[in-house]
């Protein structure tokens, strides 16, 4: 590993140097393209200066580093460990070696020529960095060399390994694992995974150890995750607290490390799974799509009656109807394993409505006044600055005051929930035909400040996320099945505008007759689910729409700032919403 910089001087990559790095338009365009990254639309100028608040060099190529990103009215930070490279082999343990993991640090690294001075003589060199999670070199030294790890409170780091919190054995061992990985690095084998396929706004990876005195014993394998945004987390208290009430449905919280008292990795619980809920919604219903829609010069007309229609979804979708009865249960479930009444922040409470949703009326208000503000200053020729659009936030507006106004119960219940609740965050696994949910990411809404997070919510907030999930499975079905069957080749044509001329300019733009019919169907497929999930939950209808207009208020207010080009699909949320009410 010592090859890589043999006669270079680490301590050239000081922290001016690699600011100024940092600040140059190449590195900022490398952050803008990262899926962690915020505010994609709003920075995509480049207009912002970074500033490295922590910065340490450790086991000689790893840097970590908190940076802010500023501009005069806006500030954030993240976690940012870097490690820098010659040779991408240089970096790599033996088993890495593979053709897929050296193209996938390639493909994530940033590079550029810098000018440094190396005894007194100016030399030219290629800085290479990549996020230093991609590398089991990286996860070898913060987890397991004592040397490093040793020295952490002198960074104001801190590593913990929780043994106190587990009654059981099993999860006993698997900490155990760990702390004798540390202290016999020799003994064990480590490999690394990527999860989730990049997609994450955290990076998360597996992470397998074996025993090599004990080939035979299977390895264990753990969940690492980076934390990203540099702020309190909320996920390992709330792990802690389902590991206190024995909830079997979420993964165990194992460690932490913590930079300047804040949790930038945790150590979890890998749990048994072959995929999330949202697979199987996406793959029934686009299959059944496919198979159904496959001539456009068909005559469908047979699906313009509503009980052809449940026939075919009740045949095609058998599992996502199955599915769609049980998870509400397990939902339920998992809010009364959020609470733990010996905890002021776990307990559940009981609030004045008019108090509480005057205040959340107000707060969602001043989401649609951003996001009015934040659209008229684009360019009139950008997409969501078109008048149709701004008219739907406005006509949201007056909705949600009337659903505050027509909410006459005197109490709500607040408590702990998820906040994020999408398919995604629920895993799933199946055995004699009966399924097993795990719930994840319980890191509080993205959208929300820290101290928001940390506040108490009715549990309709959870099924007003879950239910949006619904939504973003129909509409990028329907924009699946626009790209493969109803877009004319060597026309210049995107799916996004031929669903919006569906939505908003039917007569400017005659439209297949055929995608009339996909969209009622679809439409049937969501209402049906709907009533499946709800069913003998006793939720309340008022708060479950409130909440589901502000999950598309924030689902909308995200994708600007992180998918801009995905920002159609809260749009027709909200115009559904209005067109409804």
């Amino acid at each position: 590993m010592v090859s890589m910089m043999k006669n270079f001087d680490k301590n050239i990559l000081e922290k001016n140097l690699v600011q100024n790095v940092c600040n140059s338009n190449e590195f900022k365009g490398w952050l803008l393209s990262k899926r962690w990254f915020g505010e994609k639309s709003a920075l995509s100028n480049l207009a912002f200066d970074i500033g490295i608040t922590y910065f340490e060099l450790i086991a000689d190529r790893i840097l970590v580093n908190i940076i802010e990103v500023k501009t005069p009215d806006y500030s954030k930070t993240y976690f940012l460990p870097l490690i820098y490279y010659e040779k991408v082999e240089d970096i790599l343990e033996p088993l890495e070696k593979t053709r897929e993991i050296i193209l996938n640090l390639t493909e994530n690294t940033f590079s550029k020529k810098i000018a440094v001075t190396v005894e007194n003589e100016q030399k030219i060199i290629t800085l290479n960095l990549v996020e230093a999670e991609y590398c089991l070199f990286f996860w070898r030294k913060m987890l397991f060399d004592t040397t490093v790890s040793e020295s952490f409170p002198s960074m104001d780091m801190e590593l913990t390994l929780y043994t106190d919190q587990f009654e059981e054995d099993v999860n006993m061992k698997k900490v155990q694992n760990l702390i004798e990985a540390g202290l016999y690095p020799d003994r064990y084998q480590l490999s690394i995974n990527q999860l989730g396929k990049g997609n994450t706004t955290n990076m998360l990876f597996s992470l397998n150890i074996s025993n090599k005195r004990n080939p035979d014993q299977s390895s264990v394998s753990y969940v690492l995750k980076s934390y990203k945004d540099y702020s309190v987390s909320l996920e390992p208290s709330t792990l802690f607290v389902l590991v206190k009430n024995k909830f079997p449905n979420a993964p165990k919280i194992y460690g932490t490390i913590k930079l300047l008292d804040k949790e930038t990795i945790g150590i979890i619980e890998s749990v048994p799974n072959v995929g999330n809920l949202g697979e199987i919604y996406w793959n029934e219903l686009n299959n059944m799509i496919t198979k159904v829609f496959k001539d456009l010069n068909k005559d469908y007309s047979i699906y313009n009656e509503k009980q052809n229609i449940s026939n075919l979804i009740k045949e095609s979708c058998a599992e996502t109807i199955k599915l769609s009865s049980e998870i509400g249960g397990f939902i339920k479930n998992l809010h009364k394993a959020l609470i733990l009444s010996s905890q002021d922040e776990y307990s559940l409470e009981s609030a004045d409505s008019n108090t509480y949703l005057r205040n959340y009326t107000e707060r969602l208000n001043g989401i649609i006044s951003e996001l009015l503000t934040h659209m008229t200053q684009q360019s009139e020729s950008a997409f969501f600055n078109l008048p149709k659009i701004s008219s739907i936030l406005i006509d949201i507006k007056d909705i949600i005051e009337r659903f505050r106004a027509e909410f006459q119960v005197p109490k709500i219940e607040i408590q702990p929930v998820h906040q994020d609740l999408h398919m995604e965050q629920i895993l799933y696994n199946k055995a004699d035909s009966q399924y097993n949910f795990y719930f994840i990411d319980f890191e509080g809404d993205p959208q929300l400040a820290i101290e928001e997070r940390k506040a108490k919510f009715p549990v309709e907030k959870d099924l007003a996320s879950f239910l949006r999930a619904l939504s973003y499975i129909k509409f990028n079905t329907l924009l699946n099945f626009i790209e493969k069957k109803i877009i004319r080749k060597g026309r210049y044509e995107v799916p996004e505008e031929i669903l919006y001329n569906l939505y908003f300019r039917r007569a400017a733009k005659p439209l297949n007759k055929t995608l009339d019919v996909v969209l009622n169907v679809l439409n049937i497929w969501e209402t049906k689910l709907m009533g499946k999930i709800l069913k003998n939950l006793n939720m309340d209808y008022v708060l479950i729409t409130y909440f589901y207009i502000e999950r598309a208020l924030n689902e909308l207010n995200y994708e600007i700032g992180h998918r801009p080009n995905k920002i159609l699909v809260p749009i027709l949320g909200l115009k559904e919403i209005v067109d409804k009410n």
